[in-house]
């Protein structure tokens, strides 16, 4: 049998998180939709992979992915939400995965680790390679040792992080070292919101935690993006490209490819070269996507974080490359749905209609995930497959589709 197991746990910077660390207050996350995402790990797959899912997939679901020409074997952990899904694998789901090449997990966890250990697989990099470089403390350090734009300062005693948020002039951003798409990062743009965070902190170190916490200026942004890359084993790495991100407020919203102008690649790309050989020097091997920007002045900061493991943009660039030789492009969006009784992801898959991608040049939109998706809410996410220009004609059809369903978007009007 050949091919490789895809499988993930998608809040992995909480398992890579000390526990001895002081955390910032921050909102509740739907746990339920998280556990979810790792369908998306489908849009990895190649036809002899086997997806392990953490819940049972919905069958309309599939039937829409392999219509639009994204096949794959899978199975489920039946695994609740709450611990990594590597560690709640069943012995029938092991037996099935004997016999595969390895592993392509999302990301790299003790877990990870045990479980790969445990089928004779030997090609996960080290775990405190992995730790190390997705600390934003470790990618911060990179910043300063290089002498690139955008560095912060490390926090390491509340008195320290006052005195650092004090000194920003405007609105300073602080981030917990393992803190992922909003959560865990802060804007402290008043002395009440300041001291509140003090309040919070200095709680926590009277019980015994530690404080580590980055200070960054709130920088005044144009855009979002993303750059990819691949180290190998030998140190190595490849370059994949550029892909153009789309947040609220700090949290991923969608990606798509970069358009010309918005930066210059080919020194962007050298740019990261010293990244990509600090990452390579630590031990870390596998997909790299670093966090950037363009400033409202047209400067990049080139590095706001380092992420070692796969991510939605380099899904975006994957799926990019399926489509391609079509004279397509793809753009990932998620959406965040009001959704009536008895109505779920089928629903909307089936509401597609005529709107759907079905493979080839004919360009159109592909749920990849939502199996969970019920009453009185929840997230999917969505790939769109047209030609240049034509996106936000698709996002109507997609905004159209939305509605047939009975569902409705939330948060932003427009976000679908």
């Amino acid at each position: 049998m050949s091919g490789r197991v895809r499988l993930g746990t998608f809040d992995a910077e909480s398992w890579w998180r000390p526990a001895d660390l002081a955390a910032l207050p921050a909102v509740a996350r739907d746990g339920a939709a998280v556990a979810g995402m790792d369908e998306l790990l489908a849009g990895f797959c190649l036809p002899g992979d086997l997806l392990v899912t953490r819940g049972p997939m919905d069958p309309v679901l599939v039937a829409g992915l392999a219509e639009a020409g994204v096949h794959f074997g899978r199975t489920t952990a039946d695994a609740a939400a709450g611990a990594p899904v590597e560690r709640e694998l069943t012995g029938p789901v092991l037996t099935r995965m004997k016999g595969f090449e390895g592993l392509a997990p999302y990301a790299v966890l003790s877990d990870t680790v045990a479980l790969a250990g445990r089928m004779g697989w030997d090609d996960l990099p080290d775990l405190d390679a992995v730790t190390l470089v997705n600390s934003k403390t470790w990618s911060n350090e990179v910043v300063r040792r290089l002498g690139l734009p955008g560095a912060g300062r490390v926090a390491r005693t509340v008195d320290d992080l006052v005195a650092a948020v004090s000194e920003v002039d405007g609105p300073a951003v602080v981030k917990d070292p393992y803190g992922v798409s909003g959560r865990a990062i802060l804007e402290v743009g008043t002395p009440g919101v300041l001291a509140a965070v003090e309040r919070v902190l200095r709680k926590q170190v009277a019980a015994g935690k530690r404080v580590e916490l980055l200070v960054q200026p709130k920088f005044a942004k144009r855009h979002d993006f993303s750059g990819h890359l691949v180290v190998d084993r030998g140190g190595g790495w490849e370059w994949l490209g550029v892909q153009a991100m789309t947040n609220r407020g700090f949290r991923h919203m969608g990606s798509g490819p970069a358009w010309p102008g918005l930066v210059d690649e080919d020194d962007y790309r050298r740019t990261l070269t010293a990244v990509a050989e600090a990452v390579a020097e630590t031990g870390y091997h596998g997909p790299v996507g670093v966090d950037s920007m363009v400033l409202d002045d047209g400067r990049v900061i080139p590095v706001l974080e380092v992420n070692a493991r796969h991510s939605l943009g380099l899904l975006t660039r994957t799926l990019d490359q399926r489509v391609a030789h079509h004279g397509l492009r793809c753009h990932l969006e998620q959406l965040d749905l009001v959704v009536g009784p008895d109505r779920g992801v089928a629903d909307l898959v089936r509401a597609l209609g005529a709107a759907a991608y079905r493979g080839g040049q004919d360009a159109g939109v592909v749920v990849l995930s939502g199996s969970a998706l019920t009453a009185p809410g929840g997230r999917v996410h969505v790939a769109v497959f047209c030609h240049r220009g034509e996106l936000p004609v698709w996002l109507d059809r997609l905004r159209a589709a939305v509605a047939a369903a009975g569902m409705s978007t939330r948060g932003v009007p427009d976000a679908a």
